[in-house]
């Protein structure tokens, strides 16, 4: 009876050991833009404007060579986290963050992985955070080379005063699973 046991209570573990084969790779993409422009001044952008640009980052890396060659991704998650010290004006803003291959002409020509809303209003820090999946994502984190890009839209039709601060994006981080190509 008890090597019944004994054999009931290892049946788990061995268990454990026939998963799918599973790879979870995490990447702090954040790590591998420049640091100068991962904290900027905005401003002082006029008000009454419905569409101002700001592009914050624009760079080519490499997060994962060669995943690609020996694995499938099953799924891919990129955290996203920014902080705006708005110090005068109103207005409602979108974090655009862009992730794409190498070979397009221009990263903000494609359309954005993510779109982060944030309302700014004056003398306030607002910390905005999400998460976010797609197969752009996880087709576009493989690739050899990706080039990504980071912009922030500002719409200051309603603000009294321009909109001046200081953003900082302060996460940016992929989870990729891939399982062995068969």
């Amino acid at each position: 009876m008890r090597r019944w046991i004994a054999c009931l209570l290892l049946l788990p573990v061995l268990a454990a050991g026939c998963g799918d084969r599973s790879l979870i790779l995490t990447v702090d993409v954040l790590s591998f833009l420049d640091p100068a422009d991962v904290t900027q001044a905005y401003g002082p952008i006029p008000a009454g404007l419905p569409t101002t640009s700001v592009d914050v980052a624009s760079q080519e890396v490499s997060l994962l060579p060669g995943i690609q060659d020996v694995t499938e991704v099953s799924s891919a998650k990129l955290d996203i986290g920014a902080s705006f010290d708005n110090t005068t004006g109103s207005a409602s803003a979108h974090v655009l963050v862009f992730i794409t291959s190498a070979d397009s002409a221009d990263v903000f020509s494609t359309v954005p992985i993510a779109d982060v809303p944030v309302t700014l209003t004056p003398a306030n820090v607002t910390n905005v955070a999400t998460e976010v999946t797609s197969v752009a994502l996880a087709q576009a984190l493989v690739e050899p080379k990706v080039k990504i890009g980071l912009r922030i839209t500002f719409n200051t039709v309603g603000s009294l005063a321009p909109v001046q601060g200081t953003e900082s994006i302060t996460l940016l981080r992929a989870t990729v699973i891939t399982k062995k190509k068969l």
